[in-house]
């Protein structure tokens, strides 16, 4: 495809999108999101762990702001309905989502890596939301998912003095799982997504399950469905699996 922007790769249980717009910063435009649509909506659907990537310098710097400055009188709307219909589709996975970032996550490209499960950080990592800089207001969820990741203080603090956050800010600060040394991001992004494909799969969604649905507070409620998915998980090929292999010492075949 001569305009490749996402392509497909993947084994052993990984599927693999790479955002490969490199030179263009990878910016999020309707080709964008119709090729990332197909491609979590067809291949995504099969994973037991789904990785996103980019290549090039920056993992991506948010919307097609040229784009916007050459049509003004259009709506932004329905940019931001097309791009929030491929996050519902990774929202909706049951299986794990690993990125991995370097360089500039911006704008549309922030919303994006706050949907992921696990989220590596190459060192030098910039998070920005970008949004009040040009007179917007932020989409892709991040009004609610980045308050979720650092607290309401500092994602107002970001948002309105549209401050970046470097990738040891983001490690303490909750946002980030693992922090690596910048060289070494794809090959620590991929290993990592290969060590959860290699778990076992259904309890490793279950798991996710679990915390995705907590309320933010411990409930009666929760316990009572912790209560049944352990039991549900227990009664199950994979966890029998799993205790007949621990009791005889070996390892489980998922």
């Amino acid at each position: 495809m001569s305009d490749e922007r996402v392509r497909i790769e993947g084994d052993d249980g990984v599927v693999r999108l790479v955002l490969a717009n490199g030179p263009g910063h990878n910016v999020v435009d309707f080709e964008f999101g119709r090729q990332f649509r197909e491609a979590l909506a067809g291949p995504a659907q099969s994973a037991r762990v789904l990785e996103i990537v980019a290549e090039g310098a920056n993992f991506c710097v948010g919307g097609d702001v040229r784009g916007f400055a050459a049509d003004p009188d259009s709506s932004l709307s329905a940019l931001a309905d097309d791009f929030h219909a491929c996050q519902r589709l990774i929202l909706a996975l049951r299986a794990p989502v690993v990125v991995g970032v370097q360089g500039w996550a911006a704008g549309i490209g922030l919303s994006l890596v706050l949907t992921g499960d696990v989220i590596v950080l190459g060192a030098g990592a910039r998070l920005r939301p970008a949004y009040t800089a040009i007179g917007l207001t932020p989409d892709g969820g991040m009004t609610a998912t980045l308050p979720a990741a650092v607290g309401r203080a500092r994602a107002l603090d970001m948002f309105l003095t549209n401050r970046p956050m470097g990738a040891d800010e983001a490690l303490v600060a909750g946002l980030a799982s693992r922090v690596v040394p910048d060289d070494d991001l794809r090959a620590e992004t991929d290993a990592l997504a290969a060590t959860i494909a290699a778990g076992p799969p259904q309890a490793l969604a279950a798991t996710k399950a679990l915390v995705r649905s907590a309320p933010g507070t411990l409930t009666d409620a929760h316990f009572e469905v912790e209560a049944k998915s352990i039991g549900d998980r227990g009664l199950s090929p994979e966890g029998r699996e799993g205790v007949t292999a621990f009791v005889e010492k070996r390892r489980p075949s998922w």
